[in-house]
């Protein structure tokens, strides 16, 4: 049978591929390609890391990086030994054992004689990992300051227990880190955006923690389904929302949406705030019903992937629905780009199937005569009025910030949170450098997450990879409608989920090209590529 329906989808794929429509998409990327071969933006996101890993391991900025995150002694190791009767009673527990030995954090073999400082030892090094997962399980359900008062000894603790990994995406995001701390000092109202720096500087480093605690695909793996859980925790509460009409007509035009009730937010203050947590949760949440190795996990992933998506669409953010449309094109196109053939009718055919509000919300777009759309446009206009004068460093982080400019380059509205665009608020904030140091970082992850595409052939790898680079591409999409980071879970969610991108593609990827003499001592590249411990 199952030959059978191999044969059948090869027949399927071979007829998709010789289409007319499929041939002519295929001349058109192509032509698409050959422009773009020698440019140096698109080898920025597309080339091969070698000559920019040489690059990086003669850098002095990396030089000093290495020196400041691992030149400091790791003092807290993982203990060898534990108390007999503990370990005896730690080991005999499935759960504890499991979760224990994935993290990377296994309980050591009894030895008699051992004093309980052994146990405090052990708690020191596993802190960083157990904090970082926590943050990931709880980000949608804890309130901001305490997921930071979580994250801030797990860094602190992984100081002097890890080696940091400082490939590409992690210099940048240290950089773009340093850009945020100068030009918070150098804010127009610096006692407003210092603290914002601080809070948002514990959030970036996560991305870091993840990257130096996860040294196994065990440990990655466990990342990966602590973020599908946490999303499935706001599903629940969205789901129990929806039930009981827990939600708000705010944020909507209430007189040209008369068929629309009530918005979704779930856990979150927002619901685009709450849509765009769930483009980055519901591509990772399909990808696990190929990923995982056992039918119930895969079963768990398809109810929560169906739960998210419904989550969604009660959100009715428009951005979110492009966003996400976009995002399955992409997967599509990485994994077998000849089923863009049946994606394209597909998606059009959903809005024969969808309910009438919200595919009334999602071509309200480009109506002018919705307030949304009009107070954004207004809003964009004057966010580049004022970045004529800010554009070398920037107004600084937070509102009072952005407003304290923003109001003598207004179009209309006299005052807005933000400035409702993820790259256009960055520039604001941080300038010119700032915006390139931040598309840096993600040319940095999309490049590494190229050539993992490249090296790797393992179906169920690549799905998650394909999903990965899906769920970012969703997310910056929607950026260009709202300011994601305006919420401060949703920027954690973001740096979350780069750091275990990152953490997957280097160690599921094959290491053998990466091999080093076992005699002799560690090499910058060693560790920049993370393959050193």
């Amino acid at each position: 049978m199952s030959s059978k329906l191999t044969w059948f989808g090869s027949v399927i794929v071979q007829w998709l591929a010789g289409s007319l429509f499929f041939r002519g998409l295929s001349a058109t990327m192509d032509w698409i390609i050959r422009i773009g071969r020698d440019s140096f933006i698109v080898g920025l996101f597309t080339s091969d890391d070698t000559p920019q890993q040489a690059s990086l391991e003669r850098s002095v900025f990396v030089l000093v990086l290495d020196g400041v995150l691992n030149g400091i002694p790791k003092c807290i190791r993982q203990p060898v030994r534990w108390p007999t009767a503990l370990s005896a009673l730690f080991s005999g527990s499935w759960l504890i054992q499991s979760a224990t030995s994935r993290l990377g954090t296994p309980i050591p073999p009894p030895v008699p004689n051992t004093g309980p400082s052994t146990i405090i030892v052990w708690g020191a090094y596993a802190l960083p990992v157990w904090a970082i997962f926590a943050v990931t399980i709880a980000l949608p359900i804890l309130p901001t300051m305490i997921l930071a008062g979580m994250l801030l000894p797990a860094f602190l603790f992984a100081l002097f227990s890890r080696r940091f990994v400082l490939d590409g995406t992690a210099v940048f995001l240290l950089i773009f880190i340093i850009v945020t701390l100068i030009t918070g000092v150098m804010s127009v109202v610096p006692a407003s955006s210092v603290p914002i720096v601080a809070l948002t500087t514990v959030f970036m480093l996560s991305a870091l923690i993840i990257m130096a605690c996860c040294k196994t695909s065990e440990s990655v793996d466990m990342f990966i389904m602590g973020f599908v859980a946490a999303s499935a925790i706001a599903g629940v509460v969205g789901v129990y929302h929806v039930i009981t009409d827990y939600s708000t007509s705010a944020w909507l035009d209430i007189v040209l949406f008369t068929d629309i009730g009530l918005r979704l937010y779930s856990t979150f203050d927002n619901p685009n705030a709450y849509g765009t947590y769930l483009l980055l949760a519901i591509p990772l949440a399909m990808a696990c019903v190929f990923y995982a190795k056992n039918t119930f996990l895969r079963l768990c992933a398809l109810g929560i992937t169906g739960m998210l998506v419904l989550n969604l669409l009660a959100t009715y953010s428009r951005g979110c629905y492009v966003a996400l449309a976009i995002g399955v094109a992409i997967f599509v196109l990485i994994i077998k780009k000849q089923l863009i053939v049946l994606v394209i009718p597909a998606m059009l055919a959903s809005l024969l199937v969808l309910p009438a509000s919200v595919v009334n919300r999602l071509f309200s777009i480009a109506n002018m005569a919705d307030t949304s759309t009009t107070f954004r446009m207004n809003i964009w206009r004057g966010t580049l009025r004022m970045l004529g004068d800010f554009w070398p460093v920037g107004v600084g982080q937070g509102e009072h910030a952005f407003n304290r400019a923003y109001i003598f380059y207004s179009l209309g509205a006299t005052f807005t949170p933000h400035s409702h665009n993820l790259f256009l608020q960055i520039f604001a904030e941080t300038g010119i450098v700032g915006l390139l140091v931040f598309i840096g970082m993600l040319a940095c992850f999309f490049r590494a997450h190229a050539n993992f595409l490249r090296r790797v052939k393992e179906f169920r790898l690549r799905v998650m990879s394909a999903a990965m680079v899906a769920a970012v591409t969703g997310f910056l999409i929607q950026g260009v409608f709202d300011y994601a980071f305006y919420n401060y879970r949703v920027m954690l969610a973001f740096f979350l989920f780069l750091g275990i991108s990152i953490a997957f593609t280097r160690i599921s990827a094959p290491v053998a090209e990466f091999t080093a003499k076992k005699d002799s001592p560690p090499r910058v590249s060693e560790w920049v590529t993370g393959y050193h411990d």
